[in-house]
């Protein structure tokens, strides 16, 4: 069987009011990330963090940290995040720096392919939170972080919000600025975070029939809500699983720790006949 690679996003912007076990320093992030990875993830997602008050900032000291910290413990493949901003070379800039030395170089690069109303909704309250906020990236902003995640060498996790983020992955793999195996990240909507679609099979199957003979990595995540039930769906449409406490900090149901969510993932995807993909493995199918 097929074998299934597994990425944990395991701190964002989260915090540890919902869940004790979201690391803030670079000594936690790397400490989780290897725990993590041990536990069965091939990829790790982070944000870096002020150690005291958990605000997420984009210093370099602080990401080179964390990969020199991790990669003396795990071979997981690491990629960083990039902030909100209207200037996308300020925005990519920690990893043109970070590339600069092996050690730190990131294993990926990144894009998120268009536009979207990034807000939380309280279904007990019914509130919005952030409903004036609007996550912009233009087709221009895209192409430079496409473009400079080539020039570094690095093939770019493409992260897609709504069906539109993946029309614009094809106009891009369409002008030769991408090459394939697209690296997709179909991120869906669960009820915390009411954007793109909802964290169902025929979601799943809308994004997979956009794709026709395009060759594919494909990830799925459940941000705002719980994407465990989702792993068999995702594992028998032929997909990769995408779990953490970015997603989803378990605030309310046991608040687990990033290795104890990707040790359930396993457990599923075990029990369904397929192994899990080392991060060796990972980069193979990659093509990195």
């Amino acid at each position: 069987m097929a074998k299934v690679m597994i990425e944990a996003a395991i701190n964002g912007n989260a915090m540890r009011k919902l869940n004790p076990h979201i690391p803030y320093s670079s000594e936690e992030i790397a400490a989780d990330a290897i725990a993590t990875c041990k536990a069965g993830a091939a990829l790790i997602h982070f944000h870096v963090r002020e150690p005291e008050t958990g605000k997420w900032v984009q210093d370099v000291p602080y990401y080179a940290d964390v990969y020199r910290r991790a990669r003396r413990g795990c071979d997981a493949l690491l990629w960083p995040t990039f902030p909100f901003g209207d200037d996308p070379a300020k925005r990519f800039s920690h990893f043109v720096e970070l590339s600069k030395d092996p050690v730190t170089k990131p294993d990926l690069g990144a894009g998120d392919m268009g536009s979207v109303n990034l807000v939380a909704y309280d279904p007990d309250s019914k509130k919005v939170h952030n409903e004036d906020f609007v996550y912009c990236n233009s087709y221009a902003t895209i192409r430079y972080f496409l473009s400079k995640s080539r020039e570094l060498g690095l093939r770019p996790t493409l992260q897609i919000f709504d069906p539109s983020f993946l029309r614009a992955a094809l106009v891009f793999l369409d002008q030769g600025i991408l090459s394939e195996p697209l690296l997709l990240k179909f991120y869906l909507g669960g009820p915390e975070l009411p954007f793109g679609l909802p964290p169902t099979l025929k979601s799943l199957e809308a994004y997979l029939d956009m794709l026709k003979d395009v060759r594919v990595n494909w990830f799925a995540a459940t941000l705002g809500g719980d994407n465990l039930p989702l792993v068999p769906t995702i594992v028998s449409l032929g997909g990769h699983v995408r779990i953490g406490l970015e997603d989803y900090q378990y605030a309310r149901n046991s608040q687990l720790s990033n290795p104890q969510i990707t040790e359930r993932a396993v457990s599923i995807i075990n029990a369904m006949g397929h192994e899990v993909a080392t991060a060796t493995e990972a980069r193979k199918m990659l093509e990195l």
